[in-house]
């Protein structure tokens, strides 16, 4: 007996929407270095991954500056999941001309967020072209320093003295020991909080550093190293805004932090970045898996659904601060103004741009320094 098909009384279909853009990654750290390696890392090939130390010994010696980074970066406890080594070619080497090494490094590999130098390239001129070119591609500089002038807060040769205030996507780490990489470290442990996860909030400062030297410095010098006054928070006047690894308390743990700018702070730029590249992704979603967006009140709550779940996202990692109002009520976390699309002119509305949804929340931060006072009465 024939059996007939489903479709003579019923219409099934499913349509799969998964045109969605692939999610940008903030985890590894790339090292840059002017060692080549045939068929591995040269001209041709910009970058190599390591999943390993191991992974790195196969390929490079223990004298290396490049097995000595990602061996401090391997290190740290949780350890990235990958760092990556590129390849700059050092002949007549500037700013300029280390700048546009780094723009075919990422047209090579763009898979990468933080960077650090080798030894040879820190505390040079040259080195202002890596500042300026990270502020302009969204990358974040945790770059490992040795000029002892950044000891003097009135020093204004060094890297960090010559470029504070000026830039926040470059953070500079002192160190007294020439042998070691704390900001390929720090940048390494840093790159472990995944704000997808639940959280994942972090700040740079009091962060233990496996197999880094301490500076041993008195309160003075880290001062003038960090510009940070107790009380008070960084001062440009006080110092350079560099890192650094210090001893307090019988415990090594990172001070401040920061980024060149005072009291503009490595995690902070790190969230921005997040929460602008996921906030793209997810909008860049909802153009390719609808037939449209209507130009409507609707459709612009489409529009704002975006910044809905990324915010949803931010607040699970603990990046928005949950606060009390006076009545002991949580007031909004998160405030999204949607327009009506009436509030555009029309001829906005004929070329089809949609009107600014604004996004209000605040930052939950971190506590770098607290005062109790006590009284005792009798």
């Amino acid at each position: 007996m024939a059996e007939l098909p489903y479709s003579r009384v019923v219409n099934v279909t499913v349509d799969r929407r998964d045109a969605f853009p692939a999610r940008r990654g903030f985890g590894v750290p790339l090292f840059l270095t002017s060692t080549a390696k045939t068929g591995k890392l040269t001209a041709a090939i910009r970058t190599r991954a390591y999943g390993s130390i191991d992974e790195v010994a196969a390929d490079w010696t223990s004298s290396e500056p490049f097995y000595q980074a990602a061996l401090a970066a391997f290190s740290q406890q949780p350890r990235p999941i990958q760092v990556k080594a590129g390849w700059y070619d050092a002949t007549g080497i500037d700013a300029a001309k280390l700048s546009a090494q780094l723009d075919l490094i990422k047209e090579y590999d763009n898979g990468w967020y933080w960077i650090d130098v080798e030894a040879t390239l820190r505390d040079t001129a040259t080195l202002d072209g890596l500042v300026s070119w990270a502020e302009a591609n969204n990358k974040l500089n945790v770059i490992t320093s040795n000029a002892a002038g950044t000891e003097s807060s009135t020093d204004t040769a060094t890297l960090a003295a010559r470029n504070k205030g000026k830039y926040e996507r470059t953070a500079v780490f002192y160190s007294a020991t020439p042998a070691e990489y704390p900001g390929f470290a720090l940048a390494a442990k840093c790159g472990t909080f995944t704000f997808d996860d639940a959280d994942s909030g972090y700040t740079a400062k009091f962060k233990d550093l496996a197999g880094i030297t301490p500076l041993g410095k008195g309160s003075a010098v880290v001062q003038a190293v960090t510009g940070f006054v107790p009380q008070l928070g960084q001062s440009l006047a006080a110092g350079h805004m560099a890192n650094a690894y210090v001893n307090i308390g019988g415990r090594n743990f990172t001070v401040e932090g920061s980024t060149l700018t005072p009291n503009v702070f490595i995690d902070e730029i790190h969230a921005t970045d997040w929460i602008v590249a996921r906030t793209e992704e997810e909008l860049l979603g909802i153009f390719l898996n609808n037939p449209k967006v209507p130009f409507d009140d609707d459709g612009m709550q489409t529009l704002a659904s975006a910044a809905r779940t990324v915010m949803r996202l931010a607040t699970r990692a603990g990046l928005v601060a949950r606060d009390l109002d006076a009545n002991g009520d949580y007031s909004p976390a998160v405030v999204i103004d949607v327009p009506s699309v009436f509030d555009v002119p029309e001829a906005q509305r004929k070329a089809r741009i949609a009107p600014a949804i604004k996004v209000t929340f605040r930052y939950s931060g971190a506590v770098h320094y607290s005062t109790i006072n006590y009284v005792m009465t009798f």
